[in-house]
């Protein structure tokens, strides 16, 4: 029995090479897929899994506990993203590495036995469709679940991630658990031969498989990138189509004050709601004159008096941010007119020329004559906290000028000013269910590598994809532009196909890949199984039909060739062999005393006796009866006398128990050498040899050597 603390530390050892093994694989696939982005196509750590378990069963189980949940755990270090979530998924993937692996080993050992041969359909069926296709469907489970639960992975991904989960842990187990069984030392009986014929046609389909999901990866990959630029350029048309339409209807409104001589409150309201109506995500319309200083005060009397605004005056902002009676200064462009009044009523005499934002736009729209727009700014209305825009078209006094003078000439009198709350321009551009699940940014690049995010507009429905397999970076359309800005608009989708970052294989795919390399594994074992059994039948029948049956020497036959070969061999004159023949004195007394089993056993401790006190380069053989002879190969006559003289005491000193005490034989040895200076051949050369036996056997037993100088017998 083996020392138990000696199969304590063997079980230690066992375990720390399972845990590294599986760590280091597991690592090595991980690290690919997160610098990829491709989920791997086969996970090799569950044939190891398998393996381990099946060999040395559940004590090796928190091995592969450990070596999975370290490995994603390494993982997610490096990455950066370790989180309760991450550990709380690997942990549970890392249990069900395990209980695939123990289940799987169960199945097979219940229906096939547990010390599989793998040569016979038998062995083969269940290891590989119990221990892959179907063990395996329980560690996916666990794994898609865990994601699923912890909305890591939407629920209408749930079907291909498991897919992807499986076919890579089946795989895994069909080309890797043989692949690991044949490094195992215990395992060496199995495997004979077998190795390089399963593991290199196995690999090289694994290769070509992962190599076959690569392009697959890519070419979907770029198709998703495809349509996320499509999505991207149709979000830009949205927006570059909705300002289009509200640059003609604020230009409408400069047109209007351009071909009339005097535009009241009234009028304007009238114009701009009817305009508003028509856009609804413009925020608001306004008329903003240009004002000297001179002019203010009889401005502000007028909007008082004439349109009866109250206690209507020229504002700007102080350093508190409260509206306050505009300082002196040149020039003024005050908020005459805006609709909806009611709504922007805070807004009604501030001077954006005193902003430094908006007197910008009004530069830029004065020295170019043409439509500016401000750079993200807080409006003065604005009770919340998105930002917001004014799009400045001048207003040129045109009285006099020829009926076709362009439409930018004249004195410059004023603004037609559109509103933007930016927030609420993403909200009411992109409706309908093709933006549900999709996130819109606009960002400001008037400033090149200075991006302003200028409005965010977040997906109606929850995203449903979070962490690692959320697709990192958003798509962006081409630049926009938009009043003489540059804007840019991004959209990020939520949920689906384009929001991942790994893209799964067809389902199809992966279901013929499980068959396939079942087909192939059961073809490679099946064929170098029957090579294996064919071989072992034809060396067993090779065996029995030079082996004696009895003793396990060889027989006669054999003997005679192996005589043959050395004879041949002894013309070349490179070596000095030794013939022996051996006789058992008094056996016959053996049989009758003891019958012929005593006999029996007496021959075979006699040839085991004589087996052991051999070299392992020469032949010994029972040749019938109670004869056996020896071959002594590259052996001299001294050292041959001296064989002899251990093989006389030895098997002499073999016994069986008689009827009336111990029952042993004497041996009789005649040797003769097998020289190149003489013509004997085999036959000659056993007659020698039977000659100085029978010489030693008339003498009472030992040995003699046959001298052929005289030829006489030499009694030793």
């Amino acid at each position: 029995m083996a020392d138990p603390v000696a199969r304590e530390r063997t079980t230690i050892r066992v375990i720390v090479v399972i845990l590294l093994a599986y760590l280091a694989v597991s690592f090595a696939v991980l690290s690919f897929k997160q610098s990829s982005g491709f989920p791997p196509p086969v996970w090799p750590a569950a044939g190891i899994a398998f393996a381990a378990v099946y060999v040395w069963g559940w004590k090796v189980t928190p091995a592969i506990v450990v070596g999975s949940f370290s490995a994603h755990t390494l993982v997610h270090l490096l990455s950066g993203d370790v989180t309760a979530t991450s550990l709380a998924i690997s942990f549970i993937i890392a249990c069900g590495a395990a209980a695939q692996a123990l289940v799987g080993v169960t199945l097979v050992a219940k229906v096939a036995g547990h010390r599989l041969m793998l040569t016979n359909t038998r062995d083969i069926v269940p290891f590989l469709v119990l221990g892959g296709a179907v063990a395996t469907t329980l560690g996916a489970t666990l794994a898609t679940v865990s994601q699923v639960g912890f909305g890591v992975v939407s629920a209408d991904n749930a079907l291909s991630l498991w897919v992807t989960y499986w076919t890579a842990a089946a795989i895994g187990v069909l080309v890797f658990a043989p692949i690991t069984l044949m490094l195992i030392p215990s395992q060496q009986h199995v495997w004979s031969q077998r190795r390089l014929r399963v593991a290199i046609p196995s690999l090289v389909a694994v290769g070509l498989f992962w190599a076959l999901c690569v392009q697959i990866d890519t070419a979907a990959t770029d198709e998703r990138d495809r349509r996320l630029n499509q999505l991207a350029d149709n979000a830009t048309t949205t927006i570059d189509l909705e300002m289009v339409r509200h640059e003609e209807a604020i230009e409408s409104v400069s047109s209007f004050f351009e071909s009339s001589d005097v535009v009241d409150s009234d009028e304007f309201q009238t114009y701009a709601n009817d305009t508003l109506d028509r856009f609804s995500s413009l925020g608001a319309l306004s008329y903003n004159p240009l004002i000297s200083r001179d002019e203010r005060e009889e401005f502000e009397s007028y909007q008082r008096d004439v349109q009866a605004m109250g206690d209507y005056q020229v504002t700007e902002r102080n350093d508190e941010g409260d509206l306050v009676p505009a300082g002196v200064r040149d020039e003024y462009v005050p908020v005459a007119y805006i609709e909806p009044r009611a709504e922007n009523q805070a807004a009604l005499g501030f001077d954006i020329n005193s902003n430094p934002a908006r007197k910008q736009a009004i530069d830029r729209a004065r020295a170019k004559r043409v439509p500016a727009a401000t750079e993200p700014i807080d409006l003065v209305q604005e009770s919340g906290t998105q930002k917001g825009m004014l799009a400045l078209i001048p207003i040129f006094d045109r009285q006099g000028l020829a009926f076709d003078a362009p439409p930018n000439e004249g004195p410059l009198i004023g603004f037609a000013v559109g509103v933007y709350r930016l927030g609420d321009l993403l909200s009411e551009a992109f409706t309908g269910t093709a933006w549900d699940r999709v996130d819109v940014r606009l960002v400001d690049v008037t400033n090149g590598e200075d991006r302003q995010e200028i409005a965010y507009r977040e997906s109606p429905m929850p995203a449903t994809i979070e962490g690692a397999n959320l697709l990192d970076a958003a798509a962006k359309g081409p630049t926009l532009e938009v009043y003489g800005r540059q804007w840019q608009v991004e959209v990020t989708p939520t949920s689906g196909g384009l929001a991942v970052s790994e893209i799964s294989l067809p389902i199809g795919l992966e279901f013929l890949m499980i068959v396939g390399m079942t087909l192939l594994q059961a073809f490679l074992l099946l064929v170098t199984g029957l090579e294996r059994e064919a071989r072992r039948q034809a060396t067993d029948a090779s065996h029995e039909a030079s082996t004696d049956v009895l003793t396990g020497l060889q027989n006669r036959r054999a003997f005679m060739r192996n005589l043959a070969a050395v004879r041949e061999r002894s013309k070349t004159g490179e070596s000095s062999d030794l013939l022996m023949a051996i006789d058992l004195d008094h056996f016959k007394r053996v049989n009758d005393e003891g019958g012929h089993d005593a006999g029996d056993k007496l021959l075979q401790k006699v040839a085991a006796a004589l087996s052991e006190n051999l070299r392992s380069r020469d032949a010994v053989a029972r040749m019938g009866g109670d004869e056996f002879a020896v071959i002594l190969n590259n052996c001299s006559v001294p050292r041959g006398l001296d064989i002899a003289q251990e093989l006389v005491t030895k098997a002499g000193a073999a016994s069986v128990t008689g009827p009336h005490g111990p029952l042993s034989v004497g041996l009789s040895v005649g040797i003769t050498t097998i020289q190149s200076n003489d013509d004997a051949d085999i036959d000659e050369l056993l007659r020698q040899a039977d000659s100085a036996c029978y010489e030693a056997k008339r003498s009472g037993g030992g040995f003699a050597v046959f001298d052929k100088r005289l030829p006489r017998i030499a009694k030793t």
